[in-house]
């Protein structure tokens, strides 16, 4: 179970081109590889002494150090408040490279195959998963697979680094899910730009998926790093939301029990999508539908109070202006193109406090 990092093959292959030349490896398991290099056999212009090559572009190394598996306990601890990043790789030498090439910036822990992986994201809950694709036990693509076709990990971008840099292997990583692809070796400052766009992107989808509050038709996906699964996701707690508007019994278990999910990964789930917690979620959805009722002007604050599923209308006043920065009565007269204030939210709440 010892393997390489995976860039010697390509290195060679970088070599024999420089020397216009081609190779061809044929590999059958357990029975032998065939590697064929051929040159010209007139290649007297490349043996000029003024002729120069183009330079690589300098690669950054940080310190390497042993196996990262009991720094990066000590660091999720210290970098509790940083983004969160799960590196797969089966190389000892390559994972403590990554790991010390990103835990300045972000909380990185890590694992050396995909099996560990799927156990260690319902736990750590990362923000995005960078993973080599050759690896023992289950390899990256397959990982890919499992994250994107898990309700409660789909989520979560995946950024695949490997030495497959053929067309078909690119376009079978992007086609799988696979939110970015990166070719062994790999140039640092590239690396870290991809992890930041990545984690940025999601970010700005976090809008999108909130705006499905306050649209009465489906939404499609459309943006890069959007899932079908994560636009079901949120449909479906606004359509469970919407058909207990008034029923002040309502909580965050009855939600997760509807979702099919536990409580920590829908938790983490919405949160990463929306910016909203459970509760506040559950809460924007009450008060925009009272805002509807409001401008219909058919019902009084306290009807309206029990029609979204808020027993008390004491509270159901200090809610609504919290989030319209004005009491139900002034909206109902001038409040027409106000929209909702996003609201920062607390990490702890409570089922009571989505309905006092």
């Amino acid at each position: 179970k010892v393997t390489g990092s995976g860039i010697g093959l390509m290195l060679v292959n970088r070599l024999v081109r420089i020397h216009n030349g081609k190779i061809n490896i044929e590999s059958t398991e357990y029975q032998g590889t065939t590697v064929k290099i051929v040159f010209q056999k007139d290649n007297r212009k490349l043996q000029k002494p003024n002729q120069k090559s183009t330079p690589e572009p300098a690669i950054e190394i940080p310190e390497l150090t042993a196996p990262a598996t009991f720094k990066c306990i000590a660091n999720a601890s210290n970098n509790a408040n940083l983004q969160r990043i799960l590196v797969v790789e089966d190389n000892d030498e390559l994972r403590s490279y990554l790991f010390n090439l990103l835990s300045s910036l972000y909380n990185v822990q890590t694992c050396v195959n995909g099996k560990e992986a799927l156990i260690i994201i319902k736990e750590f809950w990362p923000e995005l998963v960078l993973t080599d694709v050759m690896m023992p036990e289950m390899r990256g693509d397959e990982l890919c697979v499992a994250i994107k076709n898990d309700i409660e990990t789909s989520h979560i971008p995946v950024l695949l680094l490997t030495a497959l840099g053929e067309e078909k292997d690119i376009l079978k990583g992007l086609s799988i899910g696979a939110d970015e692809y990166i070719i062994k070796p790999f140039n640092v400052t590239i690396l870290r730009e991809s992890i930041k766009n990545l984690l940025t992107n999601r970010a700005l989808l976090r809008s999108r998926y909130a705006s499905l509050v306050t649209d009465t038709q489906s939404m499609v996906p459309s943006a890069k790093g959007t899932n079908s699964l994560d636009w079901k996701f949120i449909s479906d707690v606004k359509k469970h939301i919407e058909n207990n508007i008034d029923n002040t019994e309502f909580s965050v278990v009855i939600l997760c029990e509807l979702q099919g999910m536990g409580r920590t990964s829908f938790y983490n789930k919405l949160k990463t999508l929306t910016g909203y917690t459970p509760n506040g979620f559950i809460q924007l959805i009450r008060v925009k539908r009272a805002a509807v009722l409001l401008k219909e002007g058919q019902h009084n604050i306290n009807e309206i109070s029990d029609m979204t599923g808020f027993s008390d209308s004491k509270y159901f006043r200090e809610v609504f202006k919290k989030h319209y920065k004005m009491s139900p009565s002034q909206y109902a007269k001038c409040g027409e193109n106000i929209s909702p204030v996003t609201l920062e939210e607390d990490g702890d709440e409570t089922d009571n406090d989505v309905n006092k």
